[in-house]
């Protein structure tokens, strides 16, 4: 297998005086788990083995992917598993734990609040009793192969994920539902309230993690959950200042912790479930340079947190090969597998820690 190993360590060597300079303040720090958020997009049995064979050399313990209700069943009691079964018996053939999050209601079963122009799929579910349902379905397909861990929806404190308009109280109904439906079949399951996006600049698009959460604990869902899964995204600026310091989003994390301290939660764990910077020429893009740093300062920071769960980057392949598109860039790996100097360091880390 083909390890990049000249341009693995002259990157390492550059990116370990970036991460110095960068972090000159701060004291060298543990290691934390990684995960990657995969996205088959079609890719043929060869090629999914080869992106198992890099996360592998990346040294990731963890596979975030999407249990999509609106695309497994997407036809009333017409289930379609080939996607998930795919990344599940790749990740368990390569000693790898799964993290699966269970989201979108296909239009059957949306809400009567669907905006006619919003993706279907993001709507919220009409009745919080069937998402829990397909949980249910979910849980006893994947539980005997080793899934153990679950995200329930994704981003629902914004309105992009959550149609028409985020609500706490809304998703706490799902989250519970979910939660008893996945643990009728695995008490000892790891349940995640979905990741929390940073708060949009657009007026009225979304609720700040913490007041969300905040509202979580008034209705009784977040203290339900094992762990809190947040998405805290600082493109095109890096995560940590001049200074070694967090800024925005990540330096909200603390408060996050916090709050869950205050409601007696202090010993459960935040899960970073997605975090990443987009490469390529569009209007928040990042250098390739700047990325792999991206990623670097994070595992570096969250190693200093006793309450930090695992980093899982998004994404692991590029979704497309328009340098100007940046929802396509995100990966480590270009389309065809190249890995990007992010997916480089991380095979030859030695010298960054």
């Amino acid at each position: 297998m083909m390890r990049f190993t000249s341009l693995a360590r002259g990157l390492s060597v550059a990116l370990a005086a970036l991460l110095a300079v960068s972090c000159q303040s701060t004291s060298p720090a543990g290691r934390v788990e990684i995960g990657m958020t995969v996205h088959l997009r079609g890719a043929d049995a060869v090629n999914v083995r080869r992106q198992f064979d890099l996360m592998a050399d990346m040294g990731v313990r963890w596979v975030r992917m999407d249990i999509d209700w609106s695309a497994v069943e997407s036809e009333k009691s017409q289930l379609v598993w080939d996607g998930p079964d795919t990344v599940v018996d790749e990740a368990t053939a390569h000693g790898m734990n799964v993290l699966a999050v269970i989201s979108y209601s296909p239009r059957w079963a949306n809400s009567s609040t669907t905006i006619p122009w919003a993706p279907t799929s993001r709507a919220r579910p009409g009745d919080p009793q069937s998402f829990g349902n397909f949980a249910r379905v979910a849980a006893q397909r994947y539980t005997s192969r080793g899934v153990r861990a679950w995200e329930i929806w994704n981003e629902p404190n914004v309105r992009t994920f959550w149609r028409p308009n985020a609500d706490a109280k809304q998703y706490a109904e799902l989250f519970r539902a979910a939660a008893d439906a996945i643990r009728s079949i695995d008490p000892a399951a790891t349940l995640l309230i979905g990741g929390l996006a940073p708060l949009p600049d657009e007026e009225g698009a979304g609720v700040k993690p913490t007041d969300y959460l905040e509202d979580l604990y008034d209705y009784g869902a977040a203290q339900l959950a094992d762990a809190v899964a947040v998405h805290p995204y600082t493109f095109p600026e890096l995560p940590l200042n001049s200074r070694g310091q967090p800024v925005g989003p990540f330096n909200e994390l603390p408060d996050l912790h916090a709050l869950m301290d205050r409601h007696g939660d202090g010993r459960k764990t935040i899960w970073i479930t997605e975090f990443g910077a987009p490469t390529g020429t569009g209007p928040t893009a990042v250098s390739e340079h700047d990325q792999a740093l991206t990623f670097l300062q994070a595992r570096r920071q969250m190693g200093r947190w006793g309450w930090a769960g695992p980093l899982i980057y998004y994404e692991l392949v590029d979704g497309g090969t328009d340098p100007t598109d940046v929802e396509k860039n995100f990966g480590v790996l270009r389309e065809n597998l190249q890995p990007k100097p992010a997916a480089v360091a991380l095979m030859e880390p030695a010298s960054l820690w």
